[in-house]
């Protein structure tokens, strides 16, 4: 209900800031899309030259492998029981319109003794440590655009439902009110015009 001429104003200007707020979301939602959109093609590129590099050197670590099993390593492929040092691997995290997800990445395959059999064994062990760099990469690669397209698709949800259902019940409400206070206005002038003219009337 209305409460009047100065309350349905002050009502006004509060949607009408209201307004003006959700409009600026809706356009700062959608910058943010853009940006997003364009790390998420990026990193789509570099998640495909990575799984290329990952297939390839797992490829050539399995062949290596089936070449030294062909020449006989079999149970060699058992090495001396000594020390090994393990693999590690470093994310360098980055941060991006609200979402982080890993940079670049570096592995080390780690080390170990010699392996004892064939001499293919040497070439094979190098391949199988390839192969777990660039998988280790793969999985950076693919971890930071899954974390980019859902941040993609959480901000294209928010914006829509700006853009889609509050904007419009604000847009509404605030003409609601305009034709009120119109009518209110137009009341008032006729009420002004009719006193005004009442002295004249009388004879």
């Amino acid at each position: 209900m209305s409460g009047g001429p100065s309350t349905d104003r002050a009502t006004r200007l509060r949607l009408q800031k209201r307004l003006d707020l959700t409009r600026h979301a809706v356009e700062l939602l959608r910058s943010k899309e853009e940006a997003l959109r364009r790390e998420a093609t990026r990193l789509r590129g570099h998640a495909r030259r990575t799984d290329e590099e990952w297939v390839e050197r797992a490829g050539r670590a399995a062949t290596w492998l089936l070449r030294a099993r062909a020449l006989g390593a079999g149970g060699g492929l058992t090495a001396r029981p000594e020390p090994r040092i393990p693999a590690t691997l470093e994310l360098d995290w980055r941060g991006s319109m609200g979402v982080i997800y890993p940079g670049s990445v570096t592995c080390t395959a780690g080390a170990g003794p010699a392996p004892m059999g064939t001499a293919a064994l040497g070439p094979a062990t190098e391949a199988a440590a390839a192969a777990l760099v660039a998988g280790a990469r793969h999985a950076a690669a693919t971890t930071a655009l899954h974390r980019v397209e859902g941040e993609l698709a959480v901000t294209g949800r928010r914006r829509r439902a700006l853009e889609r259902r509050l904007r419009p019940r604000l847009e509404a409400q605030l003409h609601r009110l305009d034709l009120a206070l119109e009518e209110r206005e137009r009341d008032a002038a006729l009420r002004t015009r009719l006193a005004t003219r009442r002295p004249e009337a009388r004879p």
